[in-house]
């Protein structure tokens, strides 16, 4: 794969810890963005929910604690109190995110990504 692959994540997120280290075991190319540090903008976000086909609502991890505590009611808020929500409170997203811009993946399954690369 010759793209240099976005990889989003939260640096203290156990799960973007072991996709991080499987893509670097793999020597994978990518480019970090910590959430917590750099958050999409809305454009960004959208565009990445457009890859995979989703809404932004969609990006949102109803497991999450942040998701727990908060309990927003996505399904009355638009599109843009949805990215405000996000832009607040990166740790309510899905992650890690890994892109080349063409397709999108959500979390991290090794056997996924392992077919994604290849």
């Amino acid at each position: 794969m010759a793209k240099i692959l976005d990889f989003y994540c939260v640096t203290s997120c156990s799960t973007c810890k072991k996709a991080k280290s499987w893509l670097e075991e793999q020597n994978i190319p990518f480019t970090y963005h910590d959430l917590l540090k750099n958050t999409p903008t809305l454009a960004e976000l959208k565009k990445l929910a457009q890859i995979a086909g989703f809404t932004l609502k969609e990006l949102v991890n109803l497991k999450s604690q942040t998701y727990k505590k908060t309990k927003p009611d996505l399904d009355a808020m638009n599109e843009q109190e949805i990215y405000e929500l996000i832009a607040a409170n990166p740790r309510i997203m899905t992650r890690p995110l890994l892109s080349d811009g063409k397709k999108l993946l959500l979390g991290f399954k090794e056997d996924q990504y392992r077919e994604y690369i290849n």
